[in-house]
């Protein structure tokens, strides 16, 4: 019976071409009555072709379904998702992504669909990612670059943590004044969580005055270019990874776009570094999520599970 059992289930997976998706119960004890003796209790199959698990309370014969925390009511299956994701931040433009899944994971969706899914996903990591606490050599790199938003010039700031490479904001303003560079300071500190020992930027002037009010007990040192004694290079290169993404999307749409945000995310939790011998940045700042193979799904529902705290402070705002 054992065999049976199995050979059918591997005939009729092959034959459908099923994803499954095999999850253990998201609960210790049943919900209807409380008890804990849970057993496994078949399977449902969903249009898009994957298989979840069912479970049953041998108590009270209550019966659910496993969920996949971060994706209920999702139609897509959380694979299917995360490839788009994956995909996106890579520089696949959304009608191929749209094409890939169409081709290779039966899911059939249009590319609003699908931006809607980034910008769903990435405001869910945002918020998870930037509570944490990452452990930074307090050595800031600062640097801006001109981006076309709706086909005008404005400009993106960014800072970066010199040793772990950890992007710490992105911000957008129309002009570069000393208002600008505080905005994005400021942003670097909230995700930061601490105030850096050195501020590396360029000769733009906005930069000591910014860095005087927004980091008091740094050393602020203006002046650094790729042919300077002290270079940029690392914020350099980053600027040169969002370019390359930027240039598929033919200009940003709007100032608070996902790719803008999302890139943070990607860079700091997803994207291995080859410069940090492999790691990521989030884990050279000593923030270790075990994210296993699928970053971007596991990376969810983290952050579908664990939701950051609001003080009583913050409410009150």
């Amino acid at each position: 019976m054992y065999f049976s059992l199995n050979f059918r289930e591997h005939v009729t997976s092959k034959n459908l071409n099923l994803t499954l998706e095999i999850t253990s119960p998201d609960q210790e004890q049943c919900s209807n009555c409380g008890s804990t003796h849970i057993q496994k209790w078949g399977w449902k199959y969903r249009k898009d072709g994957t298989k979840v698990q069912r479970f049953k309370c041998i108590s009270c014969s209550h019966r659910w379904n496993a969920k996949t925390e971060g994706f209920e009511h999702m139609r897509a299956n959380p694979h299917a998702i995360t490839v788009a994701l994956d995909l996106y931040f890579k520089g696949v433009s959304l009608r191929k992504i749209v094409d890939h899944l169409n081709q290779f994971e039966r899911v059939n969706v249009s590319h609003v669909a699908v931006l809607k899914w980034i910008q769903k996903y990435i405001a869910l990591m945002r918020d998870y990612v930037d509570a944490m606490h990452p452990e930074l050599s307090k050595v800031f790199h600062a640097d801006e670059t001109k981006v076309d938003i709706r086909g005008q010039w404005e400009w993106l700031w960014h800072l970066i943590d010199g040793d772990t490479r950890f992007l710490l904001a992105n911000h957008v303003s129309k002009s570069r004044n000393i208002s600008d560079a505080q905005d994005a300071f400021r942003k670097a500190k909230e995700v930061g969580k601490t105030q850096p020992r050195v501020v590396l930027t360029d000769g733009l002037a906005s930069y000591g005055p910014a860095a005087r009010h927004e980091f008091p007990d740094a050393v602020h040192v203006s002046g650094v270019g790729l042919q300077a004694r002290l270079n940029n290079n690392r914020m350099e290169r980053y600027h040169g990874t969002f370019k390359e993404r930027n240039k598929v999307m033919r200009g940003i749409k709007k100032p608070d776009s996902a790719i803008i945000e999302g890139q943070r995310v990607y860079y700091n939790h997803i994207r291995p570094h080859q410069g940090l011998n492999g790691k990521t940045p989030a884990q050279a700042a000593g923030l270790e999520l075990d994210l296993g193979v699928n970053k971007w799904e596991s990376l969810i529902k983290k952050a579908a599970s664990n939701p950051p705290q609001v003080t009583n402070e913050e409410n009150s705002n």
